[in-house]
């Protein structure tokens, strides 16, 4: 049986400032999910939060970019969520909403989408069960998947199960997308096999403010795809560039896959740092933490949550999900990180502490340039 996995995430509105949604607008949008699943239009789903982010989780036989799921769907969920939110006085209401009615998906419309379609087969003699982690980062860039992909799916320094398993050491085919790409229609992606591309990969992936990965798929079984992450063009919503996407990742796991302690594992010795943090305007490390949490930090802390479920032969997750970041084995990863946040916060708004020239969302500096470049003269050297 044809099965897709989707999970779209958006900000729609938040208690006090960017820190979490509402019970209220999480109610709104789980009383539309249940509706979906008793309707039959979808199997079965849960609703989370990372942040001031809203995510729904769920099963279905419809394919990826699917209308009816995205606009009938999750689109219609995120509009009720963000008009509890709009009603209760909520920051930033409706915030990732970005057009008025999307048409066919909602790629490009505000929500990050991720999304892959497999085939559910309990006879499978390489996939007999299937698993799948959940990672959601909020106030952190597209490409905040870049560093902790590439050290899962191509260092085995960080992966031993690239050696150990001989259906992975087989490799992998990465499809990297460019986020600056300013055409019309079309995106512009690049597939590289690895491992023997792998520095070309970290050639790109190397500048996650631009590039990032879109999708990983198995070379055990080419058509078994492994990733999906969030990873749209910064500049596909009328020309205009649209800031951080903070985005969500589908990583299946086990088999002929990574497995959850060799995914998770760059969050525990690599603790990078990425662009984003507040006003999308900064440079800070990414802090673990467990699903359905607030950001409350200084400087909005980036933050990545990831959960794991299992799913049976008709496509219904385990009664329960389990947590991965929810754990004191990663106290030790979290002081860490917030170590090396104050020693950056420490650095003002100077070189590193601040994103790219390009990468500053925000207009307030950008009018300041603009302003002060036309008093800029030239002198005689």
């Amino acid at each position: 049986m044809q099965i897709t996995l989707s999970a779209i995430k958006a900000d729609v509105g938040s208690i006090g400032g960017h820190t979490r949604p509402s019970e209220e607008m999480l109610d709104a949008v789980g009383m539309l999910l249940q509706k979906n699943i008793d309707s039959g239009l979808l199997i079965d789903g849960t609703v989370t939060f990372t942040g001031d982010d809203i995510a729904i989780i769920f099963s279905h036989r419809h394919g990826v970019n699917n209308a009816k799921i995205h606009v009938g769907f999750a689109w219609e969920a995120f509009l009720a969520a963000a008009k509890v939110a709009e009603a209760q006085g909520n920051y930033g209401a409706g915030q990732d909403l970005l057009v008025d009615a999307p048409s066919g998906n909602v790629r490009g419309a505000g929500p990050g989408v991720a999304e892959i379609e497999f085939e559910l087969d309990a006879k499978s003699e390489y996939r007999p069960a299937e698993s799948f982690m959940i990672f959601a980062g909020d106030k952190c860039a597209p490409g905040a998947f870049n560093l902790p992909l590439y050290l899962t799916f191509t260092d085995p320094m960080h992966n031993g199960g690239l050696l150990l398993n001989p259906k992975m050491h087989l490799g992998w085919t990465i499809t990297i997308i460019d986020m600056d790409h300013k055409g019309e229609a079309d995106d512009r992606i690049i597939r590289l096999d690895v491992p023997e591309r792998s520095w070309d990969v970290a050639a790109l992936l190397q500048n996650p403010d631009r590039y990032a990965v879109e999708s990983i798929h198995s070379r055990y079984k080419p058509h078994e795809q492994v990733v999906s992450v969030a990873a749209t063009r910064l500049h596909n919503i009328a020309g205009k560039y649209t800031g951080k996407d903070d985005p969500i990742a589908i990583i299946r796991n086990q088999g002929i896959f990574p497995a959850p302690e060799e995914i998770i594992e760059p969050y525990a010795t690599v603790n990078q740092i990425i662009s984003g943090d507040a006003r999308g305007s900064h440079n800070m490390p990414q802090l673990p933490v467990p699903v359905n949490t607030a950001v409350t930090g200084p400087y909005c802390h980036p933050i990545i949550s990831a959960i794991g479920f299992s799913m049976n032969h008709e496509g219904k997750f385990a009664e329960r999900y389990v947590d991965f970041f929810d754990n004191q084995a990663w106290d030790y990863a979290r002081h860490l990180s917030q170590r090396r946040a104050a020693e950056i916060r420490r650095q003002g708004f100077f070189g590193i502490a601040m994103a790219q020239q390009t990468e500053i969302a925000y207009t307030g500096l950008v009018n300041t340039w603009k302003q002060l470049d036309d008093e800029f003269e030239f002198r005689k050297s």
